[in-house]
Parts: structure tokens; C-alpha cells; sequence
């Protein structure tokens, strides 16, 4: 079980640092991006989850189900939504942790495991759900000029937002 959580925390680990590596640094778009503050919430999320299945291939078996339920329920739902990019092997590792969340979960035979298997996969969606909420309209202006845009939240749906002269008006719809 201990090594199926250590290599679900491996492939997350490695495709983060590729993402940031080409995403992030890479990237030609201007500072006043929308996607910047989502681009980054995606790679601390994954990093965050890369060492939640670390601290439960290496940490105590009594919080072990906590912290694989936060990162089978994350990888996985991370890897759906970014499955034309980086979302298999994210999926692969979601489904490793998820393995060794069964099988943590066998050998503690208690219900406090199911609850803290429970607790771990609610803050997954919260954080998930919080983090694209939030980072989808941290739109920044520029001081001169026009930009328009568009985009949609998880919870809060689409949205179109102007700029004029660093002035910022969004319209739900």
C-alpha cells in the first residue's frame, strides 16, 4: 500500500514540474492574463496533492486514509478536467491513491478511517472548486488601453469582463 501512495505522489510531483516548467515560464501571454492566476492555483493544487500521497506513504496509518482520500479525490478530478493536457498520468496516479486509500482503509478496520477517508475527499472538492472560483475572474487591468474577455466558473457560470483605461466591468451570462 505504501509504495502505491509513494508512486501516486511521484507522478503528480513530476508532471507538476513539467507543467511549470512549460506553462509558467514559458508562456508568452501579457501579465494581465486571466488564465495566470488559474495557471498557477493548478500547479500549487497538484503540487499540494503530490504531497498529501507523500505524507501517506511515509506518515502514521492513522491519518493515512485522510490523506489519501484528499489526493485520490483530487488527482482524479484534476486529471478529468485536464485530460487533453496533463490530465492521464494525473488520472493514473488518482487511481493509484485511490487503491491505496481501499487498502489503507481494509487493514484500519474502523469507521473513523471511512470518516477521515470522508473529511480528506470534501476538502479536495472544496479546494478544487474554491481554487477555480476564486482564480477565474482574478482579472488585472491594464493602466491604458481596451481588453475584453470572456470565461465561466465551476459554480458561478460564464462571465464577459472589460477594461477600459484600467477600469474593470464584468457582466455575468
Amino acid at each position: 500500500m505504501r509504495w502505491l501512495a509513494g508512486v501516486a505522489a511521484v507522478i503528480p510531483a513530476v508532471v507538476d514540474i513539467l507543467y511549470v516548467g512549460i506553462v509558467i515560464r514559458q508562456s508568452n501571454q501579457g501579465p494581465h492574463d486571466p488564465l495566470g492566476s488559474t495557471v498557477i492555483f493548478v500547479a500549487t493544487f497538484i503540487a499540494v496533492l503530490a504531497v498529501s500521497a507523500a505524507l501517506a506513504a511515509l506518515g502514521s496509518a492513522a491519518l493515512r486514509p485522510a490523506f489519501l482520500g484528499l489526493s485520490a479525490l483530487g488527482l482524479l478530478a484534476i486529471g478529468f478536467v485536464a485530460i487533453f493536457s496533463i490530465g492521464l498520468p494525473l488520472l493514473l496516479a488518482g487511481g493509484l491513491a485511490f487503491v491505496a486509500l481501499l487498502f489503507s482503509l481494509r487493514e484500519s478496520r474502523q469507521p473513523a478511517g471511512i470518516l477521515k477517508a470522508g473529511a480528506g475527499a470534501l476538502l479536495a472538492v472544496a479546494i478544487f472548486v474554491g481554487g477555480f472560483e476564486s482564480t477565474v475572474r482574478a482579472i488585472a487591468c491594464p493602466a491604458t488601453g481596451i481588453e475584453t474577455g470572456s470565461g465561466s466558473g465551476i459554480v458561478s457560470g460564464p462571465y464577459h469582463y472589460t477594461c477600459v483605461d484600467g477600469k474593470l466591468t464584468v457582466v455575468s451570462g
